[in-house]
């Protein structure tokens, strides 16, 4: 975040005007917000909840599994606290908040830049024009119940020109895509005000899983193979189930999906 304390301090008050969050942290720099909300969430106040962890710049950021996210300045990292049961979402919903907020991302970056290709690639990756864009990493506390971690990283006004030459062939960002930058703050309020619409949604059981998910789907008709641990299968995307499975065409049928990893081997 750029300009004087003071500025800070209005651009953060701002955010708890306009959003459901209750609580902000704003760290310059951070090993990972995921990280830091996660040993704070036995010690934040329900009244504090949601609570935002916002760093310019995380150290040693995590995606899913054991990989890293790569963040340089100007990109956009922050994770929210919450605790689920005061949006009224059993746990047994948790796993389709990862889907919510994937679709929220979409929509929020719809309404700022109208036309731009951006969609979801299951079940929690952002990507414009066949790239990455952003990644969603969802953690509940292994410390005290009803605790549920939402991390998002996205590539903002970081320009990929100088990424790793194997960060850039795989990834973009919406400096490079849109052709300016954009303040931050602006987008981070958009998505938390969009992610609060889809879980409210998402509680009362008004989310068609399979017609939401087809209006941002970047896998749907394409080729997959998708490996989760020892099980790899290979077929046509066939869109999510109303659960929030991903549904693979393969020559003995359907198969349903509830995790794992996912490549693109062709069109078809």
């Amino acid at each position: 975040m750029t300009g004087s304390p003071a500025e800070h301090e209005s651009a953060l008050n701002d955010l708890v005007e306009q959003t459901c969050l209750r609580s902000v942290e704003w760290l310059p720099e951070v090993v990972s917000t995921n990280t830091l909300a996660l040993q704070q969430a036995a010690d934040v106040a329900a009244d504090q909840l949601p609570r935002l962890f916002w760093a310019d710049r995380q150290t040693a950021g995590r995606g899913r599994g054991t990989n890293a996210w790569w963040s340089s300045e100007g990109s956009l990292t922050f994770s929210v606290l919450l605790a689920p049961s005061a949006w009224g979402l059993p746990e047994a919903a948790w796993p389709q908040v990862s889907l919510a907020t994937g679709v929220a991302v979409c929509e929020a970056l719809g309404e700022l830049f109208p036309g731009l290709p951006v969609g979801v690639k299951w079940p929690n990756d952002v990507f414009c024009r066949g790239r990455k864009l952003g990644g969603i990493l969802l953690e509940p506390s292994d410390r005290v119940a009803d605790r549920l971690v939402i991390g998002i990283g996205l590539n903002v006004n970081n320009s990929l020109t100088g990424a790793p030459d194997a960060i850039r062939i795989l990834a973009t960002s919406l400096c490079d895509e849109s052709g300016g930058a954009t303040a931050r703050e602006v987008i981070l309020t958009r998505v938390l005000q969009a992610l609060d619409r889809m879980c409210q949604r998402l509680a009362v059981g008004d989310i068609d899983w399979p017609v939401e998910w087809s209006r941002h789907c970047v896998l749907t008709g394409r080729r997959i193979q998708v490996t989760a641990g020892d099980r790899v299968i290979e077929g046509v995307c066939a869109g999510i189930d109303e659960m929030g499975a991903l549904r693979v065409g393969t020559l003995t049928g359907i198969e349903r999906c509830l995790g794992g990893t996912v490549r693109v081997i062709s069109e078809v």
